[in-house]
């Protein structure tokens, strides 16, 4: 069952970021932390995933079940950075710790892929990139 993590924008500067939680409590416990990390980074979140500059979806991968949510919930929100709302595709969770290789292979839309242990590192990868010049 996925539980969309819905909270008002706030008026900081930065990103728009929406959450996606899907799976045990653990992830749940993860996106509230991540989603201090980002606030704490001074990016905001949005309610819905067509305002959203960034989208991050927390996956999971205890089940057959729950793979298959994931990856259809990822593929869902990869089409609003298709669409051109969304410049950032996040995915992070046990599906990402799992199968990063294949994800980065079969989804091209990802942009980041941060497994488990690794979501400490969300406002890190949602700075934006260093401009040329």
């Amino acid at each position: 069952m996925a539980t969309r993590r819905d909270a008002p924008a706030a008026a900081t500067p930065g990103q728009r970021i929406y959450f996606v939680s899907l799976g045990c409590p653990k992830n749940q416990v993860d996106t509230e932390l991540m989603l201090g990390q980002v606030q704490a980074a001074g990016h905001s979140l949005v309610d819905a995933p067509d305002d959203a500059d960034v989208i991050v979806v927390n996956t999971c991968a205890f089940i057959d079940k729950a793979k298959e949510e994931s990856v259809d919930t990822i593929l869902e929100m990869a089409q609003f950075k298709g669409d051109g709302a969304a410049k950032k595709l996040v995915v992070t969770g046990c599906l990402a710790q799992r199968y990063a290789d294949e994800l980065a292979k079969d989804i091209p839309e990802i942009d980041h892929i941060l497994g488990s242990s690794d979501f400490p590192s969300i406002a890190k990868v949602l700075r934006p990139a260093a401009k040329k010049g």
